[in-house]
């Protein structure tokens, strides 16, 4: 059964959401040292790097050349490499490279849910 791929938008988007509000008024030493706050960001990064994988190459055209690969490398990285995480890079891609990516993602599902509506 495969899935539809804007259900992994929504999910990349509501990922994207909840890494704003957890990392809301900390800074990068508080997100280190809150260890649920850290899986938890760790978690939605991985949620959007698999996201992202699902996406068809046609809507990958809709993300930056940056956000095509790039979560799925952290994605990747975080699964695989988890012992060798460094928590400045990760506070670095929360709140500086998810927000931009959510905007993206926003425009992407505005532009599908305009051509969908046009069906």
């Amino acid at each position: 059964m495969s899935r539809d791929w804007l259900l992994f938008l929504d999910d990349l988007i509501a990922s994207a959401q909840k890494i704003g509000r957890l990392t809301q008024g900390l800074n990068a030493e508080q997100l280190a040292a809150n260890e649920a706050a850290f899986d938890a960001v760790l978690f939605n990064l991985q949620v959007i790097g698999e996201a992202v994988k699902a996406f068809p190459p046609e809507a990958l055209e809709g993300l930056s050349t940056e956000h095509r690969s790039a979560p799925a490398r952290l994605r990747d990285l975080i699964a695989h490499h988890y012992f060798s995480l460094d928590p400045d890079i990760i506070w670095d891609v929360a709140v500086h490279h998810v927000p931009s990516l959510l905007v993206e993602a926003l425009n992407l599902r505005s532009a599908a849910d305009g051509i969908q509506g046009q069906s």
